[in-house]
């Protein structure tokens, strides 16, 4: 009988390895942003409830993110795969327009210590979202496939 952790590297040949480390990516990203949020929050004595509001903003956008994505089980390969369709790419524009903004946008609301916390607690929360999500969806795709 295999044990947990031989199952899981069992099922990981089932996914890309392009996948495997955007996932990773997501991970270490959110793990850094929230990392450096607590720092701040601790050591400049910023509020707490901005910063949770927009972690749970950016949930909410990773969320979506994440069901744009078109992830798919590919027949030849054996494998589920992601691929980056024309609108995933138009909300990764759009994205990226307002991470490049988001201080202009932020600032009026916002400043010094406390705009650079909310503004990380957005990234950390888009990045959790899509971690989630995507692994969500790999597993229903796994499970359909009965390889989960």
């Amino acid at each position: 009988m295999l044990s947990p952790s031989g199952t899981r590297k069992a099922r990981r040949q089932f996914v890309h390895r392009r996948l495997q480390m955007r996932l990773r990516m997501f991970a270490l990203v959110f793990l850094v942003m929230l990392s450096i949020v607590t720092y701040d929050l601790v050591k400049f004595d910023t509020q707490v409830p901005p910063a949770i509001g927009a972690g749970l903003g950016g949930l909410v956008v990773g969320m979506l993110l994440a069901r744009i994505a078109n992830i798919k089980w590919h027949e030849e390969a054996s494998q589920v795969v992601a691929k980056m369709d024309k609108l995933g790419i138009l909300v990764l524009v759009c994205y990226l327009a307002f991470a490049f903004s988001r201080r202009w946008i932020l600032g009026h609301w916002f400043a010094g210590t406390e705009l650079s916390v909310v503004a990380m607690s957005f990234t950390a929360g888009v990045m959790l979202g899509r971690l989630v999500f995507m692994r969500r969806e790999i597993i229903r795709i796994l499970k359909s496939q009965q390889k989960y």
